[in-house]
């Protein structure tokens, strides 16, 4: 299954027998002619009580599917981390309202885990890291110069043993960076983007019913 976020709504591309596909709440878009792909972001955009847009196709045809809609967009790539210190709790940010993880986008001709590593580093104030195994890929339209963007962010486990006490990066419009302790991340991610409660299901951190 591949996901991509509009804010809070997603599009979902999956098997046709998913589970995601019984979702009474859902649209279902039949994919025919693959030329039909390119109407999904317009539609998404235009229609704001869509919640969630599904695309079943057979398995052999998530990744040919996924990518013929990517190909609508112009696409670029970010790098963020999901970090624990040594008294297992996890860094959150807030920006925009919202708690969120560190990321940035990547620069020309940087490696996608330094371009992660160095995001954390700037925008949390914090340096030393162990960078660690890849969580995975999140995917966020959103609109910048009249132009439908598709940010690709790849998430990495990060640990930090040095206890100095993260600083925001107010020109980034962060807020506040802060260690949460494993019992209480129920209640920032209450207030998140689902595509940040993807980052800490997939690392089996938390589960998305909770």
């Amino acid at each position: 299954m591949y996901n991509i976020y509009f804010d809070k709504r997603i599009l979902k591309v999956c098997d046709i027998s998913d589970n995601a596909v019984k979702d009474p709440n859902a649209i279902i878009f039949n994919a025919g002619a693959a030329s039909n792909l390119g109407e999904l972001p317009i539609l998404i955009d235009k229609f704001h009580r869509i919640k969630t847009m599904i695309v079943p196709t057979s398995a052999d045809k998530i990744e040919t599917t996924f990518r013929q809609i990517c190909s609508e967009y112009r696409q670029i790539n970010a790098g963020g981390g999901l970090v624990e210190n040594g008294k297992g709790e996890y860094l959150l940010i807030f920006r925009n309202g919202l708690w969120d993880l560190p990321k940035g986008k990547q620069e020309p001709n940087e490696d996608i885990r330094s371009a992660a590593l160095r995001e954390v580093e700037e925008e949390c104030g914090i340096t030393e890291l162990d960078m660690r195994e890849l969580i995975c890929i999140t995917r966020h339209c959103y609109h910048q110069d009249n132009k439908f963007i598709l940010k690709h962010t790849y998430w990495y486990k990060m640990v930090y043993t040095n206890g100095h006490t993260p600083k925001p990066q107010l020109e980034e419009n962060i807020q506040e960076a802060k260690w949460v302790k494993k019992t209480e991340l129920k209640k920032y991610l209450a207030n998140t983007y689902p595509s940040i409660l993807e980052v800490f299901s997939k690392s089996g951190i938390v589960t998305k019913q909770e």
